[in-house]
C-alpha cells in the first residue's frame, strides 16, 4: 500500500529500535492527559467525531466506540487502546490497509499527540487533552452535528449518512425507505400562541420521531416544520407501521407550555429505494410527491 505524503509527518517518529515500554504519555503539571480522537478529513456525517480513549477503542463501520460512514472504512478498522499512561494503535486486518503519519501501520505503534491515522479516505487526529479540553471537543461535536432545537441529526450530517446507507442498501440488496414528514397546522400555531409554542411544539415531535426510529433508522430537521427520515433493512410494510407509528405518537402527544395546549398532527409521504432512484435527492423527491399526496387527502396520514 502506498504512503501518503503529509507535510506533519515527522522521520524522528520511526519506530526504528524504540520499543513501546519506551514511550511515556506527557503530563501537565500533576494532572494525567486523556487519549482522544478526533475526525479532520472523511465523509459530512463524520467531520468533527470525538472520541476520549479510556481503556480501548475500535473505529470502524460497524456500532462501536468510534462509527465512521465511509464506505472505504473496513466494519473492524482500527483499535486504539492505553496501558499504564501510554497509547498504542494497531490495523486490525482490514481490507484497505492503515497508515499511521503517512507510514504503513504494520505492527502495533505508539501514538504521540497530534500523530494522524489514515483509514480509507478518514483522517483521525489523535491528541491528548485535559478534562476541560475533553469536555470542549465533545460539545463542539454536538454543535456540528446536531439540530439544537430537537436533538436530532444536522441535515449535512443526516445527508452524508443517507447516502452512505443508500450505497449499503444496493450492496447488500436489503431494503430502504425514506420519510418526508410534514407537521400540520403549525402556522395555526405560530399565529395563536407564538412563535415560542411554536418551537417548543417542533422540539416535542422532533424527540418523539427521535423515540420511535431508535435502532430502525435516522432522522433530521430537514427545515421549519419538516423531517426526513430513512428506515434500513426494513421491509416496505414494517416501513409502513413505522410511519403509522409515527403519526399515532405526533397525534397523541401533549403539547403544553405556559397554561396554552395544542393538538398538532403530521403528514408523512414514504418512498423505496429502487433502479428509478439513483440518486438521494430522487428518494427525496419521491417521498415529497407522496407527502403532497397526503396532504391533500386530508393531512395526519401516511402515503406513498
Amino acid at each position: 500500500m502506498g504512503g501518503i505524503d503529509d507535510p506533519d509527518w515527522d522521520s524522528g517518529k520511526t519506530l526504528g529500535s524504540t520499543t513501546l515500554t519506551d514511550i511515556r504519555l506527557p503530563l501537565t503539571g500533576e494532572e494525567r492527559r486523556e487519549g482522544t480522537l478526533l475526525v479532520i478529513a472523511g465523509t459530512s456525517a463524520d467531520l468533527g467525531a470525538h472520541l476520549v480513549v479510556r481503556g480501548e477503542a475500535v473505529v470502524g463501520r460497524d456500532l462501536g466506540h468510534l462509527k465512521l460512514r465511509d464506505g472505504r472504512v473496513s466494519r473492524r478498522h482500527v483499535r486504539v487502546w492505553s496501558e499504564e499512561g501510554r497509547y498504542f494503535v494497531e490495523d486490525m486486518g482490514s481490507t484497505n490497509g492503515s497508515l499511521l503519519n503517512g507510514r504503513a501501520l504494520e505492527r502495533p505503534s505508539p501514538l504521540g499527540d497530534g500523530d494522524r491515522i489514515y483509514l480509507g479516505g478518514t483522517v483521525l487526529k489523535f491528541g491528548l487533552v485535559d478534562e476541560t479540553e475533553a469536555r470542549y471537543l465533545e460539545r463542539m461535536e454536538r454543535l456540528a452535528g446536531t439540530d439544537p432545537l430537537t436533538g436530532l441529526h444536522a441535515k449535512h450530517r443526516f445527508d452524508s449518512m443517507a447516502e452512505e446507507a443508500m450505497r449499503q442498501a444496493r450492496l447488500s440488496r436489503e431494503p430502504l425507505g425514506l420519510m418526508m414528514m410534514d407537521m400540520d397546522g403549525l402556522k395555526s400555531i405560530n399565529d395563536r400562541h407564538g412563535h415560542r409554542m411554536g418551537a417548543h411544539t417542533i422540539a416535542t415531535v422532533g424527540k418523539a420521531i427521535g423515540e420511535v426510529l431508535l435502532g430502525k433508522g435516522e432522522a433530521c430537521r430537514f427545515g421549519g416544520d419538516e423531517f426526513c427520515a430513512y428506515l434500513r433493512s426494513l421491509s416496505p410494510a414494517r416501513c409502513r407501521l413505522v410511519a403509522e407509528e409515527i403519526r399515532l405518537v405526533v397525534e397523541d402527544g401533549v403539547y403544553e407550555l405556559d397554561g396554552a395546549k395544542v393538538a398538532p398532527t403530521i403528514s408523512i409521504g414514504l418512498a423505496f429505494l429502487d433502479d428509478d432512484t439513483p440518486t438521494l435527492g430522487a428518494l427525496v423527491a419521491k417521498a415529497d410527491e407522496a407527502l403532497y399526496r397526503a396532504k391533500g387527502a386530508g393531512r395526519n396520514q401516511v402515503s406513498e
